[in-house]
């Protein structure tokens, strides 16, 4: 369940509308003494929620800026406008910035109705724009809308002949004026901070993350090729190498096998924190691929704590943390703690929303996955909904059920065990044969996790087979390798030789 366990594509926005999910979420009571997805304190949250609460006086939220531009790439511009408008205003300390993902769910949709909008997000005030190329010129409309009144509070028009870059400070330093009044000198500083002063550059660097963050396999190598070309005009550009360290562990465990991925990912975080040493997300980034790499979790650990110090609303700070604990041997409710603040530090993410459910069901919580998942829908798609009422069903004996809900081609085969065991329960060895061969055709075609063969085989008692996968998935550097010590399948398989051999050649003390 660590950073390099995560769905690699956006997922869908869900079957019910944002607003009422929303109010779902508010007004369901859970017993005091416990957190809002039932698991034991500590909460990463409130412990109790019986109503909707006004949103914070200093809350906001950046909707995605519309691409006015005939030019249909400049979508990648919009996006990565709005996103580094979010980065910037969540440097202000006494700013409520909601994340990236609360915004992305409204994307598209015209602003009719503010206050219905701002208790969606749970914002006081929401930021909306677009861009639009007039000749060699971009044009940045802005507006603040205070959503209690439905009031547009501020607004401007940032006209720019091919730097946007400065734009970008002047329209965070007066978003944030018009919320929090006169800045505090330290504000100003970190607002004032600039990754690049290549305006050209850093229309390449904004590019690159809105091509990312389409979270596809295309998007993903096209935000790459975006980042490269910033880096190639200014070296010195930071920001674009931690964001190539998060897309190739974004590429990792899904579309390339770990040993090509990590390393390039370690490479480029090594390479951000070397020219600004204050980025969480590169240092996040960083104990992600150590871990996937070495399964060093006293380093993992280490370097995830340095994420948080620098930005506690880290999500992938607490997942890197959370896989740290876990391979450390860890299996406690501290591990479930970082997961679920991972989740609420970006609550409408895919990413830490599917790290938290895959966390409850890794841990034998599965009981909480019905309600916990209920929570996300508007960014589980239909097939993590299957998969996690599934998993939900397998728990509490409805085999039958359950095998109707799972596949074995679920990300990667990633819970291709669950459905073999549920096939075994009913007696269907002979289905079980042809999912195996099928898992086995797929995998020169696409990407089929080792690590899944390796479970598959241990539901069937098959010690040579599982031994021959679980070497195949650590030369691969499988994420999945990193709870291999607190996996309860391998259990039985402990007093083989060959376990203790495979933990002394990962590394770690048998």
């Amino acid at each position: 369940m660590s950073s390099g366990t995560r769905p690699r594509r956006l997922r869908g926005r869900g079957l019910v509308s944002p607003l009422v999910c929303w109010l779902a979420l508010c007004t369901t009571e859970v017993l005091a003494g416990q957190c809002p997805d039932g698991t034991p304190p500590p909460c990463a949250g409130r412990a109790v929620h019986v109503a909707a609460p006004a949103p914070a006086a200093n809350s906001v939220a950046v909707l995605y800026f519309d691409n006015l531009s005939r030019d249909t790439t400049d979508v990648f511009l919009a996006n990565g406008l709005t996103e580094e408008l979010i980065t910037r205003l969540s440097q202000v300390r006494r700013l409520d910035v909601k994340s990236r993902f609360e915004s992305l769910r409204f994307r598209g949709q015209p602003l009719t109705d503010p206050r219905a909008l701002g208790r969606a997000v749970g914002a006081a005030y929401l930021v909306t724009g677009s861009l639009q190329k007039v000749g060699v010129r971009e044009r940045v409309n802005v507006a603040l809308v205070q959503t209690q009144t439905g009031r547009q509070v501020w607004g401007e028009v940032y006209e720019r002949a091919g730097d946007i870059l400065a734009a970008q400070a002047e329209i965070a330093r007066e978003v944030a004026e018009a919320i929090t009044g006169r800045l505090l000198p330290e504000e100003r500083a970190s607002l004032a901070r600039m990754p690049t002063r290549d305006p050209v550059a850093y229309a390449l660097y904004l590019r690159g993350l809105g091509a990312a963050n389409t979270m596809s396999e295309a998007g993903l190598r096209a935000g790459l090729e975006y980042l490269d070309r910033a880096i190639d005009r200014d070296s010195g550009l930071a920001d674009a190498y931690a964001q190539k360290a998060a897309i190739w562990e974004d590429l990792s465990d899904g579309y390339v096998e770990g040993r090509e991925g990590y390393p390039q990912a370690r490479e480029a975080a090594e390479q951000a924190l070397s020219r600004d040493s204050s980025l969480a997300l590169a240092w996040a980034m960083l104990g992600g691929a150590v871990l996937s790499l070495d399964v060093d979790a006293p380093l993992a650990i280490r370097l995830s704590e340095r994420a948080l110090s620098l930005d506690p609303r880290s999500a992938w700070g607490h997942i890197a943390l959370a896989g740290g604990l876990l391979a450390s041997g860890r299996t406690d409710d501290s591990v479930l703690a970082e997961f679920r603040r991972g989740w609420e530090a970006d609550t409408l993410a895919a990413g830490p929303a599917w790290n938290y459910l895959g966390s409850l069901h890794y841990l034998h919580r599965d009981e909480l996955l019905p309600a916990v998942a209920g929570r996300m829908r508007p960014v589980l798609s239909p097939e993590d909904e299957r998969l996690f009422d599934g998993l939900a069903r397998l728990a509490r004996g409805d085999t039958s059920g359950a095998v109707r809900q799972l596949s074995w081609s679920y990300y990667g085969g990633a819970y291709a065990p669950e459905y073999v065991r549920g096939l075994l329960a009913l007696g269907r060895s002979d289905a079980v044969a042809a999912v195996l061969d099928s898992m086995r055709r797929a995998a020169p075609r696409v990407y089929v996790n080792p690590y899944a063969f390796a479970r598959c085989y241990a539901a069937l008692r098959n010690a040579d087979s599982v031994y021959a996968w679980l070497d195949r998935a650590w030369d691969q550097r499988t994420a999945f390798m990193e709870r291999l010590r607190t996996d309860a399948e391998f259990v039985p398989f402990h007093d083989d030789p060959r376990w203790a051999a495979l933990l002394r050649r990962m590394g770690l003390t048998p």
